[in-house]
């Protein structure tokens, strides 16, 4: 329920059952659910297993970063989710519109004397390799790669339809 970081750092997932994020002295870089995730909780939301909540993050003379997966992470979980079932491509546009679990609008925050940021986008340098690891252990076609270099540095809706488009090239 409660995820606490003092006079030190944290580095870990954004997860739906905490609640509240106390910060104090410290630092807390949380990783963002990749979009197919997303898509199942707000799936699972809809269909009436889930409920809405809020999510509290308290900053004090410290700093909360939420960090957007990198574009192989987004790709890999969506192709998992629709290989194994979990998610329909033809789900995507009556899903998307409903993804804000996870947006400024379930988001509360306060910070004092420190920083919250929360779309940060993964490093041109963590993009790239990321893609590169990726196609050469053959989990990325070439196609794919390349629909997904589009989506370096970008956010949004056009980060998304990267990702949606680099499935369907592959």
């Amino acid at each position: 329920m409660i995820q606490l970081c003092a006079f030190g750092g944290y580095e870990g997932p954004l997860r739906r059952e905490k609640k509240c994020f106390l910060t104090v002295f410290g630092g807390s870089d949380l990783n963002r659910p990749t979009l197919a995730r997303q898509l199942i909780s707000a799936q699972a939301q809809k269909d009436g297993k889930g409920a809405a909540s809020k999510m509290i993050f308290l900053t004090l003379f410290g700093s909360t970063s939420i960090k957007c997966p990198t574009l192989a992470e987004e790709y890999l979980d969506l192709k998992q989710s629709v290989e194994n079932g979990s998610l329909e491509l033809g789900d995507w546009r009556n899903y998307i519109s409903e993804l804000d679990q996870f947006q400024s609008s379930s988001l509360m925050s306060l910070t004092l004397f420190g920083s919250f940021a929360e779309h940060t986008l993964p490093t041109e340098n963590e993009e790239v390799e990321g893609l590169a690891l990726q196609r050469h252990f053959g989990n990325i076609s070439d196609d794919s790669g390349h629909v997904l270099e589009l989506g370096v540095g970008r956010s949004g809706a056009h980060r998304n339809s990267v990702v949606f488009q680099a499935l369907r090239a592959g």
